[in-house]
């Protein structure tokens, strides 16, 4: 591995990991915001005298700010002592009624999408959906043959920014493609929405 590439191997590597921390916690705060119908919003920032009648500013400052944040989570959880502090974290919010439910689920299912070494996903492939001429990524999950011999692929088939919901479904083999995709690059690509993803596909 060249020395040029170390850094960037290292920004991604912790800047996943701050993002893979978040989306339990965001997605729970999600869910109770919608059942207890509050929207809050921050405003504190477009207070600044700079931002207050600039919105493009105020937007780009914000998206920074959230990229910087993301980081330093992902930075402060990638070594022991950050470990340590996730966990007690995790076992407070277990504790807690109802967010306990949520954010359980939400980690199991991150955790479960993000650790290909555990034999979850066997690899990535493509298969028309919703429609004949549209194609989306799936996960294998397994294999299974029918009663008249026919031979089925056991497909997760994630949403996209959020793949912690998605559908699972039976696909004859033969209409399963290949493509050509690692388990991380196919989460990369369907979490980003398509902007990070290979140059080439293989789409037929």
């Amino acid at each position: 591995m060249s020395n040029k590439k170390a850094p960037v191997i290292f920004f991604r590597n912790v800047f996943l990991a701050g993002v893979l921390t978040l989306l339990p916690i965001y997605i729970t705060y999600l869910i109770i915001r919608f059942v207890v119908v509050i929207a809050p919003e921050m405003p504190y920032l477009r207070e600044i005298p700079l931002l207050r009648n600039n919105e493009i500013l105020a937007n780009i400052v914000e998206f920074i700010g959230a990229l910087i944040i993301i980081f330093f989570i992902g930075l402060i959880v990638s070594n022991v002592i950050g470990k340590r502090i996730l966990s007690f974290f995790d076992k407070i919010m277990e504790r807690v009624p109802l967010i306990n439910t949520i954010y359980t689920s939400s980690r199991q299912i991150i955790q479960t999408l993000t650790m290909p070494g555990k034999g979850n996903f066997k690899k990535v492939v493509l298969i028309e959906y919703p429609r004949k001429g549209l194609w989306t990524l799936a996960f294998v999950t397994a294999y299974s043959i029918s009663k008249s011999d026919e031979e089925y692929v056991h497909v997760f088939l994630p949403t996209t920014p959020n793949p912690t919901s998605g559908y699972m479904l039976f696909v004859k083999a033969q209409d399963v493609k290949p493509s050509g995709m690692t388990i991380e690059d196919g989460l990369k690509t369907l979490i980003s929405g398509g902007m990070i993803s290979p140059e080439r596909n293989q789409l037929p």
